[in-house]
């Protein structure tokens, strides 16, 4: 087929060729859209035509879904895959997961949903790639191989007088750079719009109340915007799911520590800002993820931001539900205090609330002020 320009390219894979069709048929008006029908040929069309979807049947003869998807993942780390399919199992979907998929759709699949799932995943990969465009430009830059790019100023000044002279300059340029790669990733969504910059406000509130040195403070801060860059994976269907989360969502949805360790690798971050952002979802009595770390086993950074993370998400507006009220959220802290929260943090961080209370007079959603870096 000859592919139209500037429309992005999806490639169907399934053996059987009622699906394939169909899709094909569903896709075709907005997409270029190519089909094979086994694993093999999906890695000879996609070396030879660049991709930006993949819809995966997990059982195929020859070449098994699995396998094709590992294949793909070393063609092309940044294709989004898709794994449609009426033969899975729990234990297929997660070792499918593991691998990296934007979203898993059992047969037969609703058109309305498969059409929004796959313009969402276009999307995607769009901001994936402008993140690491962003990540790359940062990367030259502290080298000296290159002068600023376009597409990612950064601005002089701090929000806090003392940490112009405390923080080392170093540190001041990753700070500049996470608002950057925040606001890259928030910018097109209303519900996390800001969230980065707030966690990280709050943070710097606790760290400071403790022993912590100029250097500890500012990388708790680097992680705190940087903590779930990696969301960008995973798509928001399952982030913004109403009711309980089944198994395969839960795990989808555990994948993104992962992809943000992998995407911030490029960045030659300190292993205590990787850590705050791989650890930010461990819980105090050590039923987190993605290790079960308890206690002081967690980076008292991670251990700060999931206090601050989680306050800050009960207090906005969520697409699958209103915001709590302050006094709603306070509460919600104090009762999972011990339990998924550190109780000496959220006593600190009370304390902190308590003094913003008389400064802002806080409502029912408290803002942050703007900060600038």
């Amino acid at each position: 087929m000859e592919a139209k320009p500037n429309v992005p390219n999806v490639l169907i894979v399934d053996d059987e060729i009622g699906p394939r069709e169909s899709l094909r048929m569903i896709l075709k008006a907005n997409y270029n859209v190519f089909a094979v029908e086994n694993g093999n040929a999906a890695i000879q069309m996609v070396q030879q035509i660049p991709m930006d979807v993949v819809t995966l049947d997990l059982k195929m003869p020859g070449l098994s879904g699995i396998d094709t998807l590992k294949e793909l993942r070393l063609i092309d780390p940044d294709l989004m895959i898709i794994i449609i399919t009426g033969y899975g199992t729990l234990k297929s979907a997660i070792e499918a997961i593991r691998y990296g998929v934007f979203d898993y759709i059992p047969k037969p699949f609703n058109v309305p949903e498969i059409i929004s799932i796959i313009d969402r995943s276009v999307q995607r990969r769009k901001l994936n790639l402008k993140i690491k465009e962003v990540i790359g430009n940062f990367f030259e830059v502290s080298l000296g191989a290159s002068p600023l790019k376009d597409g990612m100023p950064i601005q002089d000044g701090t929000a806090h007088p003392k940490w112009g002279r405390e923080i080392p300059s170093g540190e001041q340029n990753f700070l500049k750079f996470a608002k950057v790669l925040a606001h890259t990733l928030e910018e097109k969504d209303p519900y996390t719009s800001g969230h980065s910059e707030r966690v990280c406000y709050y943070s710097d509130f606790i760290a400071k109340r403790l022993p912590l040195s100029p250097k500890e403070r500012a990388e708790i801060q680097i992680a705190a915007y940087l903590h779930d860059v990696g969301k960008v994976g995973i798509s928001n269907r399952f982030m913004n799911k109403k009711g309980t989360l089944t198994p395969i969502d839960w795990a989808i949805i555990k994948q993104h520590t992962k992809k943000s360790i992998e995407l911030l690798l490029p960045l030659n971050l300190s292993p205590s800002i990787l850590a705050c952002i791989q650890y930010h979802h461990e819980r105090f009595d050590g039923t987190g993820y993605p290790d079960g770390l308890a206690g002081d086993q967690i980076p008292v950074g991670a251990r700060i931001i999931a206090i601050c993370d989680a306050y800050d998400s009960m207090t906005s507006d969520q697409p699958y539900r209103k915001p709590l009220s302050h006094e709603e959220a306070k509460s919600e802290l104090l009762k999972f205090s011990g339990k998924q929260f550190d109780p000496n943090l959220v006593s600190i961080f009370l304390d902190v609330l308590k003094e913003m209370e008389e400064v802002f007079l806080v409502r029912d959603h408290l803002k942050a002020p703007s900060i600038s870096y």
